[in-house]
């Protein structure tokens, strides 16, 4: 059996598909009603952003770090986001 999902489609939409074409195999385990997550108040408050001049300064900032010799590796940098996406987002890259 083949599953073709369009990209474009909705999530609600994909996970209808699915149940729709496999409501043989699909077995509901849990029907409590879902929890909304408010993404708004659960980010990492270390990207947030508040004005153009907040990111006028970092971006200074960074430039500085550079040009005085301060900078990471390659491997460094995908470690460090290896990291922070890890343990601020939840994703294992």
């Amino acid at each position: 059996m083949t599953l073709t999902i369009d990209i474009n489609d909705s999530v609600a939409d994909k996970i209808l598909y699915f149940l729709d074409h496999f409501k043989d195999d699909v077995r509901v385990v849990d029907n409590s009603p879902m929890v909304e997550y408010d993404y708004e108040k659960n980010y990492p408050k270390s990207v947030v952003v508040s004005s153009v001049e907040e990111v006028r300064r970092r971006v200074y900032e960074a430039e500085q770090r550079i040009e005085e010799g301060e900078y990471i590796s390659e491997n460094e940098y995908e470690r460090q986001m290896d990291k922070f996406f890890k343990e601020e987002l939840g994703i294992v890259r």
